[in-house]
């Protein structure tokens, strides 16, 4: 139960919620756009160079976390190798669980930050959100309609495109499809009841065809070296949407648990990858009975891990200091200058455009791959 916010707690949600869009609006308008014309000149320094921007700008959610919310974020369970190519399932508590997830990813890549490369798979309205889902298109996240001959081919495009760059990423994939409210676990439960199986209190029961798919995919195209189970709890104030967030109701801890299994260990058939998934979904909701019960992870492999020390303060502080910058720069370039309000408008006209009459500036980097494919087989 959340309780009324002080006005201090107000203050941090809405500068939380304010600099998080104002840092995604103004690295689209000064960073990402001008980038634009090396998807068709250039496309792996285009790649290569959005991957960065994006990389750079990981930090800045969890600086925020850091220093604006003062949320203390746990991290326990294996380390995640940034170099790796790796499919990651992960409960969704929250709407925010994306969001937060910047820090956790912070603390538990192996490598340092500058070595991921993380990409969601979201539900396809969430591309054409005027700023975050602007730079998440050009960033080549994946996306699905809720049709599955179409995401099937779409999810197989995209993968395919990954191995043929030769780009390194993780694939986030929440196989709940929705996060945990009481609507979604009514419906979790009479599907639950539909098939024999048990209610669940913490998790909704997977989706697995999704998760089936990616696998395989993924291990076809030689793109997959592992699979990480992540699980996320919130042991005190649980904030279940960015309205709340923005009205001071504030996370005091997020935890989150990660666990590895390599692809050797990881079965091939379609009915043993469900069996699989489920398995892992029926040891999460014990794993989060417990949790809610102790206030945090229990880690038999790396119990120490959850007081591993943070991301440095330097690393943060830079992080803020540059972004929030570049917040004030573009703030001022769309107030005093007429051809900085033309750039902007132009731009986003064309991505508007994109999510008119196209499916996105991804889809639109994919198309320009094949067709020089098809260049290249010709001659």
């Amino acid at each position: 139960m959340m309780l009324p916010p002080r006005w201090w707690e107000w203050v941090r949600g809405s500068v939380f919620c304010g600099l998080w869009l104002g840092s995604i609006l103004s690295g689209w308008l000064l960073l990402c756009c001008p980038l634009l014309p090396l998807m068709v000149l250039r496309p792996r320094t285009y790649r290569l160079a959005i991957d960065v921007v994006f990389a750079m700008w990981e930090l800045y959610p969890a600086a925020l976390i850091r220093l604006v919310l003062q949320t203390k974020v746990v991290v326990t369970g294996d380390p995640v190798d940034g170099a790796e190519r790796s499919l990651l399932v992960m409960n969704h508590r929250t709407r925010l669980d994306w969001n937060f997830l910047w820090a956790g990813m912070q603390r538990a890549v192996r490598a340092g930050p500058q070595a991921t490369r993380l990409k969601f798979v979201l539900k396809a309205p969430i591309a054409h959100v005027p700023g975050p889902g602007w730079v998440m298109q050009m960033a080549c996240h994946l996306y699905i309609h809720r049709s599955w001959e179409r995401d099937q081919r779409l999810l197989a495009q995209s993968l395919r495109f990954f191995r043929d760059m030769g780009h390194t990423c993780q694939i986030l994939l929440f196989p709940e499809g929705t996060d945990l409210t009481p609507k979604s676990a009514c419906r979790s439960d009479r599907w639950a009841d539909s098939h024999g199986l048990p209610h669940y209190e913490y998790v909704l029961h997977p989706k697995t065809t999704g998760f089936v798919f990616l696998a395989n995919t993924m291990r076809e195209y030689k793109h997959l070296d592992a699979i990480y189970d992540v699980s996320v709890g919130y042991p005190k104030t649980l904030v279940q949407s960015e309205v709340d967030l923005f009205r001071g109701h504030i996370p005091e801890e997020i935890h989150f648990h990660f666990k590895r299994y390599n692809v050797a260990d990881i079965p091939e058939t379609e009915n043993d990858l469900k069996a699989w998934l489920e398995q892992r979904w029926r040891e999460k909701e014990q794993q989060l009975q417990q949790f809610y019960k102790d206030g945090y992870f229990k880690d038999s492999k790396l119990q120490n891990r959850k007081d591993k020390a943070e991301p440095t303060e330097t690393a943060l502080c830079l992080a803020f200091c540059f972004w929030t910058c570049l917040i004030c720069t573009a703030l001022w370039l769309i107030l005093v200058s007429t051809f900085a309000q033309v750039y902007a408008l132009l731009h986003a006209f064309v991505f508007v455009g994109l999510s008119l009459f196209g499916s996105g500036a991804h889809i639109v980097e994919i198309q320009l791959h094949q067709a020089r494919q098809k260049v290249l087989k010709a001659n």
